[in-house]
């Protein structure tokens, strides 16, 4: 039968010179530290057996395999995040296209918005403030298949014109159903710098950041 260490003796070893932080399982070094001291406290008369020997050593090597497991895909994550960081940062300079639904109202004016269409549509246009609301709704009417583009006036639907800022907007081709089906608008030009957030990629394109998701396509010029 194995005679495990009192609690004394447990305690004495969590408070040792190394002051080992608590953790909640016990790492490698601690599993063999208990294991030493088991060994050292038994009773000799009734010495561990091979089999709880065996046990025990088995459990230390699992333990081992575990953590070296760990740290390797630890290394290999943190490898991969620096690959990431320097193809993203690779891409400054080049021209990139980009889904967008931003507008900058500055000065009453904004600049033309892109967008395609894939096939002959009946267009709508949505345009909201900071907060969430709709202030302007259009009819773009029916538009061709092909490069499209519209530019803002910065007016609401009353024909106020609104104060400078950013303004969000969507755009809708009308279905035969009279459902409404998002269309991506584009911005293009050059990246301008790649920034890093809380673990997401940006790129600064005509001084607007867009997640890398929302890039279509990139390329040397413009």
């Amino acid at each position: 039968m194995m005679n495990w260490v009192s609690m004394d003796n447990i305690y004495n070893l969590s408070t040792n010179s190394k002051k080992q932080e608590i953790k909640k399982e016990l790492d490698k070094e601690a599993f063999l530290e208990l294991l030493v001291t088991q060994l050292k406290n038994q009773d000799p008369l009734e010495p561990l057996k091979d089999r709880e020997f065996i046990a025990q050593m088995t459990q230390l090597s699992t333990l081992e395999q575990i953590t070296n497991m760990s740290e390797s895909v630890q290394k290999f994550v943190e490898s991969s995040a620096s690959l990431y960081r320097a193809q993203a940062s690779s891409m400054v300079g080049k021209y990139a296209v980009v889904k967008s639904n931003v507008l900058e109202l500055s000065n009453g004016t904004t600049s033309t918005q892109v967008f395609k269409l894939e096939s002959p549509s009946h267009v709508i246009l949505k345009i909201y403030d900071e907060n969430g609301k709709l202030v302007r709704q259009e009819d773009l009417g029916n538009l061709s298949e092909g490069m499209q583009t519209f530019l803002w006036d910065g007016r609401s639907d009353d024909g106020v014109m609104l104060p400078d800022g950013k303004y969000t907007f969507n755009l809708y081709s009308v279905q035969p159903d009279g459902n409404l089906e998002e269309i991506s608008a584009m911005d293009g030009g050059k990246v301008e710098a790649v920034q890093f957030r809380d673990n997401d990629v940006y790129v600064l394109v005509n001084g607007n950041l867009y997640p890398i998701s929302s890039i279509i396509e990139i390329s040397q010029e413009g």
